[in-house]
């Protein structure tokens, strides 16, 4: 009888250990592929059950890997994937035989229960000295299935602006540029200088560009949602950190 659970023991150890090694080697698919352990997620059971895939898009010029989402709310799903499309349009369109457009380290940045974040990053090369870098972004509002831009976050637009400027100037020192030279301008409380965006539990992360050196890279910020309480609008601190 010993040497019998002994052996159902040993067996069903062995089936575990076989089962998690399968899913290691899982990989994802060459053009449309899930993407969602890298994805920051609340529980299954309080989202709307989206899934974060990438599809690749491929022509003469360019090859950019498009984060989308699967599943889901259909009517957000939509708008989302279509709005991350028409960022990824801007690029493309120009690219051809002496424009090289490329993706890198895009991704859904966030499945929330109110909200979808994504990021878009493209490298445009003319054949100069080295490509250019940007980053495209797209929120969209789960419950209303509309975008979220800057206009739609703050009570009053320059005031928002405002405090985003002066946060920036106090987290810029904490990122790799520290104390090197950048372009103060950048920091300036304008919509071009902000508007590049997802929406994170921690804070509004905010892609400022290569404002210190191209060797230096695309320097990003957080913005803790706590010092933003003040110019909010009523209740959408509730959507965007979820």
């Amino acid at each position: 009888m010993k040497k019998t659970v002994a052996a159902i023991v040993a067996a069903a150890l062995a089936a575990v250990l076989t089962a998690c090694g399968s899913a290691d080697q899982a990989g994802p698919a060459a053009t449309v592929s899930t993407t969602s352990a890298a994805v920051e997620s609340p529980a299954p059971d309080t989202t709307w059950g989206f899934t974060a895939t990438t599809v690749r898009l491929e022509g003469v010029g360019y090859s950019v890997d498009l984060p989308q989402v699967a599943g889901g709310k259909g009517d957000a799903r939509t708008e989302f994937d279509n709005g991350m499309r028409a960022e990824a349009d801007k690029f493309i369109r120009d690219a051809g035989p002496d424009i090289k457009v490329t993706g890198f380290r895009s991704e859904v940045a966030r499945i929330g229960r109110h909200v979808l974040s994504g990021v878009l990053g493209i490298e445009v090369d003319t054949g100069g000295a080295h490509p250019a870098t940007y980053k495209a972004t797209h929120v969209t509002n789960i419950d209303t299935a509309t975008a979220l831009t800057l206009p739609d976050l703050f009570t009053d637009l320059q005031q928002g602006l405002n405090v985003l400027s002066t946060q920036a100037a106090e987290l810029l020192p904490k990122t790799r540029v520290g104390t090197n030279f950048y372009f103060k301008e950048d920091l300036e409380p304008r919509v071009q200088n902000y508007e590049r965006w997802v929406a994170t539990p921690a804070g509004m992360r905010i892609y400022l560009g290569e404002l210190a050196s191209h060797a230096m890279g695309y320097i990003d910020i957080t913005v803790p949602w706590s010092a933003l309480d003040g110019v909010l609008k009523p209740d959408l601190r509730a959507v965007v950190s979820s």
